[in-house]
């Protein structure tokens, strides 16, 4: 026997931890263990207008691992066209007798399950059913979506409120064009992997890195590079302050912490020199304001 929550959980946020801080309490009232359904996408996805996720299936299920006892993964794909009921009962079958959710948890075919028949149903089965109300910031419901919203509009202080820690991106270092190193700024760029996830407002940001055991600060830029022609993809690139090692295919994350500036096409790579050295500059003296934390 378990007791469990069912949800996307993209980005682990604050009203999610919420739930799961419940979750762990009737796990312990109960003296049972404490799981998350995960589901991979949520339904945007699969309708074509899904803008990313915040953080990679593989890092949403290390957060949970940490907060929770199991951690299971469902496929929308899989249970969207379940009846409601027959919903309720594989969760059930599965060992299920407690659920915290929140109150705007939809689940079975076509989402028409609601908190209450789910409050109905958990009776008929003997599933002890828990609706947390929505929790607000600013005046407004704490979602995904609108954490996705902040992040692609380069509002990182924003979101770094309603995820309770800084928006980051992360993955391996990768061997580019080596063109910042030869105008005196070498960058780190980031291979954030096959997933899709959301893609923040370009530009140039203040951020921190943490790489190898190292906590550091740097310029990151965000776009396509438009200065040396443009490109396709979005590329992701950090300058890291006071560091010049080989890193390359070491796993590095790079939380986002201010927007700076936006991406600018300059006329020479002496311009574009100049631009990175203010923003050096202007970082250096922003930093005052974080502490660096592993």
């Amino acid at each position: 026997m378990i007791v469990a929550s069912v949800g996307v959980f993209d980005g682990v946020h604050i009203a999610h931890r919420r739930i799961l801080d419940e979750l762990k309490s009737m796990a312990t009232r109960r003296s049972l263990p404490s799981a998350v359904f995960t589901i991979v996408y949520p339904m945007e996805y699969y309708k074509g207008n899904f803008p990313g996720l915040l953080i990679s299936p593989t890092e949403r299920a290390k957060i949970l691992q940490d907060l929770v006892d199991e951690v299971y993964f469902l496929n929308l794909s899989e249970i969207s066209d379940m009846p409601a009921e027959e919903f309720v009962e594989f969760l059930r079958d599965f060992g299920v007798v407690g659920i915290v959710v929140g109150d705007d948890f939809r689940f079975g075919e076509g989402g028409r399950g609601d908190v209450e028949l789910l409050r109905e149903f958990g009776a008929e089965m003997g599933i002890d059913v828990q609706v947390l109300e929505e929790l607000e910031c600013d005046g407004d419901r704490v979602s995904s979506s609108r954490i996705r919203r902040l992040v692609m509009e380069g509002r990182m202080k924003e979101a770094a409120r309603l995820l309770g820690r800084p928006f980051s991106i992360s993955g391996k270092i990768y061997k580019d064009m080596g063109l910042g190193r030869k105008i005196g700024f070498p960058t780190a760029n980031l291979d954030r992997g096959p997933e899709m996830l959301v893609v923040p407002k370009s530009g140039v940001y203040l951020s921190r890195v943490k790489f190898l055991g190292k906590v550091m600060f740097g310029v990151t830029n965000v776009g396509t590079r438009p200065t040396i022609g443009g490109e396709d993809i979005i590329k992701y690139e950090t300058h890291i302050l006071d560091f010049d090692g080989d890193i390359y295919g070491v796993f590095m994350e790079v939380e986002l912490l201010e927007y700076m500036r936006r991406e600018e096409r300059f006329t020479s790579l002496e311009e574009l020199k100049d631009a990175i050295s203010k923003d050096v500059n202007t970082a250096k003296g922003m930093i005052k304001n974080y502490e660096k934390v592993g």
